[in-house]
């Protein structure tokens, strides 16, 4: 079987492990794999927030540390 550069990538793209994340207690919610993915996916979307939660702001700096300039700035 001979493997050409296009279809090496499309396995390798096939192949790419999708990250798992630990289940966490978010404002008071459990947030599952699904939550995750739906939330990054959101963040990765939209242009910027107006409030956020110092939960959700603690998630977003452990887990995705290159979405928070979407982020308000932290209020004292």
């Amino acid at each position: 079987m001979t493997y050409t550069t296009r279809k090496l990538w499309r396995l390798a793209l096939k192949l790419k492990s999708k990250r798992i994340y630990a289940p966490r207690i978010v404002a008071d919610h459990i947030m599952m794999q699904e939550d995750f993915e739906r939330l990054h996916k959101f963040l990765s979307e939209t242009e910027g927030l107006s409030e956020v939660s110092d939960d959700m702001r603690e998630l977003v700096e452990e887990e995705w540390p290159e979405l928070l300039h979407k982020l308000p700035p932290k209020v004292p």
